[in-house]
C-alpha cells in the first residue's frame, strides 16, 4: 500500500511537468519573395519575454509549449504569428513591407525614427 501511494503520489507530481513541459522548436526564416534566408529575424513568444533571433542562415531554436503563438518580426517585413502545435521544423516566411521603411532613418552613428529626429534630415530612395 505504502509503494502504491508513494507512485501515486509520484505520478501527480510527474504529470504535470511532462504536459506543460516546453519543447525546442527550430527552422528557417526566409523570405516569401525569393526563398533567401534572413539572419537577424527576432521570434517572440507572445505575451512574454522569452525570445530568438535567427542566425547569418536564417536559423533559429526556441523552447515553447503547445498553444503558444510565436510572433516573426524583421525590419521591412509584415509580423507573422503561428500559434505552435507540435510541428517541427517550423518553417517561416516573411513577405516584404516596403510602408514600414517610411517610419525609419539612419543617421550617421545609428538609426532612429522620424519623430524622435533632431535637425535636418536627407530622403534617400532606391529605385
Amino acid at each position: 500500500m505504502k509503494t502504491f501511494l508513494n507512485s501515486l503520489f509520484l505520478l501527480a507530481f510527474l504529470l504535470p511537468a511532462v504536459m506543460f513541459g516546453q519543447t525546442p522548436v527550430s527552422g528557417t526564416v526566409t523570405d516569401e519573395a525569393n526563398a533567401i534566408p534572413l539572419p537577424g529575424v527576432n521570434i517572440l513568444i507572445k505575451g512574454t519575454t522569452t525570445g530568438a533571433s535567427t542566425d547569418f542562415d536564417g536559423n533559429y531554436s526556441i523552447q515553447a509549449s503547445q498553444g503558444d503563438i510565436l510572433v516573426f518580426s524583421y525590419l521591412g517585413y509584415s509580423a507573422k504569428e503561428i500559434t505552435f502545435t507540435g510541428q517541427s521544423p517550423l518553417d517561416v516566411s516573411l513577405s516584404e513591407d516596403a510602408g514600414q521603411l517610411d517610419e525609419v532613418v539612419i543617421i550617421g552613428y545609428g538609426t532612429t525614427t522620424k519623430k524622435d529626429a533632431t535637425g535636418s534630415i536627407e530622403s534617400v530612395t532606391a529605385e
